[in-house]
């Protein structure tokens, strides 16, 4: 199985983002603004992501918050105040802290290959930022890997 690995990390951000800026953001990542935004803001490094070509996507809590996080982002019809709002950041409140501690703890079948911070890190940030708006960001190179299949 062949994939790639980077690694993942959760932004803060308590600046206005424009639509337009939130849009490019989630569809390509090429944004200056956010860019720049993502360089200042605090950020906690969940741990590394494997995506895979051509397979489910493995198991691991980094996993599990990058797709809540891309979930609440794109369609955010079912959680947010604007449900016009094709893309948003995600707004740091009592719903989506739970959800987020939920989604991070371990599970028995998560992927070895993939580390995550330990969950009290992300419940001390989480802490820190509410209110915030949130995303994730890998801001180095994703690097190729080729993994054994598991057996199922």
């Amino acid at each position: 199985m062949d994939g790639w690995i980077e690694e993942l990390w959760l932004i803060a951000i308590v600046e206005d983002v424009p639509d337009d800026e939130v849009r490019r953001w989630w569809n390509s990542k090429e944004t200056d603004f956010l860019d720049g935004l993502a360089e200042s803001a605090p950020t906690f490094r969940l741990g590394t992501i494997l995506t895979t070509v051509g397979e489910p996507q493995l198991g691991s809590p980094t996993r599990r918050v990058f797709d809540l996080m891309f979930l609440r982002s794109t369609y955010p019809e079912d959680f947010h105040p604007d449900p016009s709002a094709p893309y948003v950041l995600p707004l740091l409140d009592a719903d989506l802290r739970s959800a987020l501690l939920a989604a991070f703890s371990p599970q028995a079948d998560d992927h070895p290959l993939m580390e995550a911070a330990p969950l009290t890190g992300l419940t001390d940030f989480l802490d820190k930022h509410g209110g915030a708006r949130l995303t994730t960001h890998s801001p180095t190179e994703a690097v190729p890997v080729s993994l054994p299949l598991r057996p199922s």
